[in-house]
């Protein structure tokens, strides 16, 4: 099942995957908080397709409400590296003047989640 918004969430975590390779000229200090916003967008365009799949459209839910529809509705290795990866997403997209910006192997780490669940989510539907 990769029809849908699948397509696009795929294209964002690889451009995310090309920034932290340093193939995109965006200056360093950036690299990993744009690489962090992109493979977030991914994260959500996969839930999106998701929810929409299973008759939930997405605009009735904010994020915390999909991630339990998730764990409710898929097996506990798929709604376990959602929330995961959502939290650690969420954290570094956010900027703080008293915290140092994520490192490159935190956002990789962070983009191999992500291609995980989209792998998840698209073969089987995350339905157990």
């Amino acid at each position: 099942m990769t029809s849908g918004p699948v397509p696009p969430a795929v294209g964002l975590v690889g451009h995310a995957r090309e920034i932290l390779a340093g193939t995109h000229p965006i200056p360093p200090a950036q690299a990993t908080r744009a690489a962090a916003i992109l493979t977030r967008l991914g994260f959500e365009d996969v839930m999106r397709a998701w929810c929409d799949r299973w008759g939930a459209p997405s605009s009735w839910h904010n994020m915390r409400s999909q991630l339990i529809a998730l764990r409710c509705l898929a097996d506990r290795t798929t709604a376990d590296l959602a929330a995961t990866a959502w939290a650690g997403l969420s954290n570094a997209c956010h900027h703080h003047a008293y915290e140092l910006a994520p490192t490159a192997g935190e956002i990789a780490h962070l983009v191999d989640q992500t291609e995980q669940l989209i792998a998840r989510i698209t073969q089987n539907g995350s339905r157990p």
